[in-house]
């Protein structure tokens, strides 16, 4: 009989795949997009995969959150009752649900403006909150003895401290291109998406290293 344990692991697992597997698709489309020799035809749809692609990450964050704290929860590792388990779930859903939001309605930005701003909030909220958790649990304080589970909260809240990072240095790169499709200038714009890619790609790679550390210390719980 398969357990809640077991079923959780595996999503778990497969949403660890879709944010690491998604991420490298975006990152060398991108190049792709920026690239001012390709008609502009081609460049919208490279535009419209990434942003495709780019939802599965968005959607993986959350619900490795909410699975991993379940399991820690379920092995004993978390010391929490069961009302912080539907929290964390009920908060989950709605970043999920925003996020689906923001990717259907993307090109009408009047409209997701308002959930863009509270996504960014939300994060910077989750990253002081898993962050502050994490520094506790390190100091015998926290809501869990393992300094293995402590160090990979602290991760997912420097790997969200991260990700607002390359959204604000990726944040010209869709202007850009919306501009073109507007008709305006191809060197111009190709530039500035280029110059959004070279500045995001550093921070990419070392939100990717954080989370191969975070499967690694899973895997292996090493302290």
């Amino acid at each position: 009989m398969i357990s809640t344990y077991q079923l959780l692991l595996l999503v778990h697992v497969l949403a660890f795949v879709y944010w690491l597997g998604a991420d490298l698709g975006v990152l060398y489309a991108a190049r792709f997009g920026a690239d001012e020799r390709l008609s502009l035809e081609t460049r919208q749809t490279i535009g419209d995969i990434m942003s495709f692609v780019d939802l599965f990450p968005r959607l993986s964050v959350p619900t490795i959150g909410a699975t991993g704290i379940t399991m820690a929860y379920l092995s004993g590792g978390l010391s929490i009752n069961e009302f912080w388990i539907g929290f964390v779930w009920v908060a989950a859903f709605l970043w999920i649900s925003s996020n689906v939001f923001v990717y259907v309605n993307r090109s009408r930005r009047n409209r997701i403006r308002a959930v863009m701003q509270f996504d960014t909030w939300w994060r910077i909220v989750l990253l002081v909150a898993i962050g502050g958790v994490a520094i506790a649990s390190f100091l015998g304080v926290g809501i869990t003895s393992s300094y293995s589970l402590a160090a990979k909260l602290l991760i997912l809240a420097m790997a969200i401290a991260l990700s607002l990072v390359l959204r604000f240095l990726f944040k010209p790169y869709r202007p850009a291109l919306e501009r073109l499709a507007a008709g305006g200038e191809n060197s111009k714009n190709s530039a500035i998406m280029n110059r959004a890619l070279t500045r995001a790609r550093p921070i990419v790679l070392v939100i990717w290293l954080f989370t191969v550390a975070a499967a690694a210390i899973g895997l292996w719980m090493p302290f």
